[in-house]
């Protein structure tokens, strides 16, 4: 299939979006503006699963009860005139009850709220609503939870009622205490309309400065709103100590809740004990845990951890494989198969067991799902005996075929995917082509193409691997990654900068200036614009047995040119002289435990070879157990004199 021709399709989609945004955004809330177009009005899966377990324990949860019997006056030939005409002098508690006679006649004739008939009554009653009392307030909120559910939460009438009902809420914010504030965001909650009133948002504001002392059932509900709302509230490390005093007085389904707010609301675990303890909880319990709970924790566990739970995390990779896996659904898999991936640590046995599932079930994969499997295999370099991950990588790209309008929904996952396959060698030049065309990358994208790291190594893959295999599709134009360049690479180090120097800019100086010695004439400079960090390069003569310097009209620093030989020597540019990188592999470009390097690490060094240089790898660790100056000076030659004779 022919991807440039699917372009108009794309631009067709969205312009079609664009304009039902659009059309919704033109109906304001009457009260005050608020980002509702925003806001996910629905309540999701792992949502609905986290309430359910608040619902369904025998801890005193502030659950609202929305299918109580609500009183209310008796139906009669009367009523629709009633509600049409009801006098100016009639009470609030008449008013009151009319109301929930009319929700009530809603609910059982499926009739929306907002019809025109009830306009009047409902402006009358939002006058009323003032003068509820509590009981009252949350009876309508009861109330309204059984209307048939409306097209748009803007709807006429509705959306008088929800505003005025949230107004009156925040209102009364600070004379309700813990229980009652978590009882009546629970009915906003049930609304679907948690995360466009105000009043949830306040409530939280107010609980935030209560959760040290709260007890282990209202810690997990205020982290359940969190997680709803997806925002923190105040300091979150609050929540983290009084999670580490309580996780014993809790069951394995609300700590899974609790991690749900952690990791929405992007907040790390920074207590190690915590950690620790929740992974032996985890492990303890792994044959009764459910996949949605299951998952949660994975989540925080992997946003958490650093290098002192790598033990503890392969313990737990270990147990998995060998105990649960053939129970573990395809989502639940892939995200035992992400929990290393922040720290590079890779269970070979259990990856390789995770890419079969897929493999077997790719039909039933979500785009989002593929991207990430994508980065799984790209990451860890994985080389099994059957080549699974190829067979795997191949079915990726044919499927991509079949799946225009999850493209068109989720287009930066399609650009993810397609350079993680390119890390391992597998690529479609129309793919490619299309995904580098403007009108493609203006829906993907927008104005975030300057910091769009995976476009720029896009483009860098079909300029360096693909020039000699006749791609002729999209590029994209150089401004773009002159831009790219100087916002993507880091700084060049230099002695004496504004800068404070990190561990890997000192190793990386120190490498430079042993090799100056050694071979003067050598550059720090970014070789491959689209990597962070720059290598040393060093133009060595074989027929003089001398290092030349690098041309005067060599690019500039951070141009986002790639720096070919021709670039690099200029008019010296001979077969005589030799093209060497000094690179320097961090911690993170490795595989932890294992004897190879990362997928990215791994495309560096590969295309470094295919520009002409001899790409010499200094691995950090080595770097650091050498004691000595003179120590450091003797591996430098060490390592120069494998590929030049000094």
């Amino acid at each position: 299939m022919m991807y440039r021709q699917l372009l108009p399709k794309f631009l067709t989609n969205r312009a079609r979006l664009l304009s039902s945004n659009l059309a919704t955004n033109v109906t304001m809330r009457r009260f005050r503006l608020a980002p509702a177009a925003l806001a996910k009005i629905y309540m999701d899966r792992e949502n609905l699963h986290a309430h359910k377990i608040l619902k369904e324990s025998l801890k005193p949860y502030q659950i609202f009860p929305i299918n109580a019997h609500i009183t209310s006056i008796p139906y009669s030939p009367e009523f629709e005139k009633i509600v049409k005409c009801m006098p100016e002098c009639a009470s609030t508690e008449q008013v009151f009850h009319h109301f929930l006679s009319v929700c009530d006649y809603c609910h059982r004739t499926n009739t929306l709220i907002s019809n025109r008939d009830f306009t009047a009554f409902v402006q009358q009653f939002c006058d009323r609503i003032h003068l509820l009392t509590d009981d009252q307030l949350k009876a309508s909120l009861q109330a309204i939870s059984r209307l048939p559910q409306e097209e748009n939460v803007r709807s006429r009438n509705f959306v008088e009622l929800w505003n005025v009902l949230d107004i009156e809420c925040c209102r009364r914010i600070e004379k309700w205490k813990t229980d009652e504030l978590l009882l009546v965001c629970d009915a906003w909650y049930n609304l679907n309309l948690a995360r466009i009133c105000e009043f949830v948002w306040e409530a939280l504001r107010k609980l935030g400065r209560k959760v040290i002392k709260m007890q282990p059932h209202q810690l997990v509900q205020t982290m359940f709103l969190c997680n709803v709302m997806r925002r923190s509230v105040f300091d979150m490390i609050d929540f983290e100590f009084n999670l580490a005093k309580c996780l014993k007085d809790m069951s394995l389904a609300e700590l899974g809740v609790m991690s749900m707010g952690f990791f929405k609301t992007q907040t790390p675990i920074r207590n190690g004990e915590l950690l620790q303890q929740i992974y032996e909880r985890l492990m303890s319990e792994l044959h009764q845990v459910d996949d949605i709970t299951f998952v949660a924790i994975l989540k925080v566990l992997r946003y958490s951890s650093k290098l002192p739970q790598v033990g503890t995390m392969m313990k737990l990779l270990d147990k998995i494989s060998e105990e649960i896996f053939e129970n573990l659904n395809l989502l639940t898999c892939l995200h035992v198969a992400l929990l290393g991936c922040e720290l590079q640590c890779c269970h070979d046995e259990l990856i390789e067991k995770i890419i079969n599932k897929f493999h077997n079930e790719i039909h039933t994969t979500r785009l989002k799902d593929l991207e990430r499997i994508s980065l799984v295999v790209a990451l860890f370099n994985i080389t099994t005996p059957n080549k699974i991950e190829d067979a795997l990588c191949e079915k990726i790209l044919r499927s991509l075929n079949d799946r225009i309008d999850e493209i068109v929904k989720h287009p930066k996952c399609f650009t993810n995917c397609l350079h993680f396959l390119t890390l391992r060698g597998f690529y479609d030049k129309e793919m490619l082509s299309a995904v580098l065309e403007k009108r493609f990358l203006k829906h993907a994208v927008g104005s975030n193409l300057p910091i769009c790291r995976e476009i720029f190594n896009l483009d860098t893959f079909v300029k360096v691997n693909l020039q000699n295999d006749g791609y002729g599709g999209s590029q994209l134009a150089e401004k773009h990654r002159q831009t790219m360049g100087k916002m993507q690479t880091h700084y060049i180090p230099e002695r004496n900068s504004k800068y404070k120097l990190n561990a890997t800019d000192s190793v990386l100086l120190q490498m430079k200036e042993i090799a100056d010695v050694l071979l003067p004439h050598c550059k720090l400079k970014h070789i491959l614009p689209n990597y962070e960090r720059p290598d040393v390069i060093i133009c060595y003569d074989r027929f003089t047995r001398t290092s030349v310097p690098i041309s005067d009209n060599c690019p500039e620093d951070y141009s986002g040119k790639i720096l070919t030989r021709v670039l690099v020597l200029g008019d010296k540019l001979s077969n005589d002289i030799q093209t060497v990188a000094l690179v320097i592999a961090g911690w993170n470009s490795v595989v932890r435990g294992k004897n190879r390097h990362t997928g990215l690490f791994d495309m560096k060094l590969k295309q470094l070879r295919i520009l002409g240089y001899k790409p010499i790898v200094i691995y950090w660790h080595e770097w650091r157990e050498l004691e000595s100056h003179h120590d450091r000076i003797k591996f430098v030659q060490r390592r120069l004199s494998t590929v030049i004779k000094l």
